[in-house]
């Protein structure tokens, strides 16, 4: 069975990217604009791990991460945050909070290798 990855981005563009990466070595995806929308998925359907950008419309992606990590039922699933390498405050704070981290721009191997060590895969 397919492992299913929830990504949460708000750039579109980043967001299908990030999916198409993961969907082409096999992992079922879906996708999430905002913070809002990725909790609607996550009641609707279990899933194996989370990609989440740090910064986004509604609320951040800390406050996202820090939400999943004080409620049992999201506790524990791993997340891979993906953000830009110049939010160092941001960065520092998600080391904390997050799995795994991959800074943008990233090449898809690096994401592929930070989700296979959260879902305790080989590449």
């Amino acid at each position: 069975m397919n492992k299913h990855v929830l990504v949460l981005d708000d750039d579109i563009f980043t967001r299908k990217l990030i999916g198409m990466i993961l969907e082409r070595v096999g992992y079922c995806v879906t996708l999430a604009a905002d913070t809002k929308e990725a909790l609607q998925a996550l009641a609707n359907t279990p899933v194996d791990a989370i990609t989440c950008d740090l910064m986004m419309p509604d609320k951040s992606g800390l406050e996202f991460i820090q939400y999943l990590k004080s409620h049992e039922k999201y506790a524990s699933i791993p997340v891979v945050v993906i953000t830009a390498i110049g939010v160092r405050d941001a960065l520092e704070d998600a080391r904390h909070l997050a799995d795994a981290i991959v800074e943008k721009p990233f090449v898809d191997v690096s994401l592929r290798q930070a989700l296979a060590q959260v879902l305790g895969e080989t590449v």
